[in-house]
């Protein structure tokens, strides 16, 4: 699972086994270690929630979770659809922007990985 964050935006991109593990289990995490320290971590991942209107941030220093509404979970990861977005207020001081996207494959430059989807541009030899 990639994470980006940009300023006020947050996207999360997701492989097909990724995709499936979400699928299974409502929950998946990753961690990014930046020093020795049991504190130095960053924890982030995406849940399904039941009952939620919308796509939103929660979390804390170490822990950044995108909660996504279980039903919409449930349709991203049975279908073609590609992603979820949306915008989350920040109580009268904006918003941020969310993404959770499959990860298609490179066109360029890039060693063939199965657990990519095929990009929609690909071209397909008959």
């Amino acid at each position: 699972m990639k994470l980006r964050i940009h300023d006020n935006s947050i996207r999360l991109r997701l492989t097909r086994s990724e995709v499936t593990g979400f699928a299974a289990n409502g929950r998946i995490e990753g961690t990014l270690q930046f020093g020795p320290e049991a504190s130095q971590r960053l924890t982030y991942g995406l849940e399904a929630v039941p009952g939620i209107k919308g796509i939103c941030v929660r979390g804390s220093a170490e822990h950044l979770m995108i909660q996504v509404p279980s039903v919409l979970a449930r349709e991203w990861t049975a279908t073609e659809r590609v992603a979820i977005d949306g915008q989350q207020s920040i109580d009268g001081q904006g918003t941020i922007e969310i993404l959770v996207e499959k990860e298609f494959r490179r066109l360029h430059g890039s060693k063939f990985n199965p657990d990519l989807y095929p990009n929609p541009l690909e071209v397909t030899s008959a």
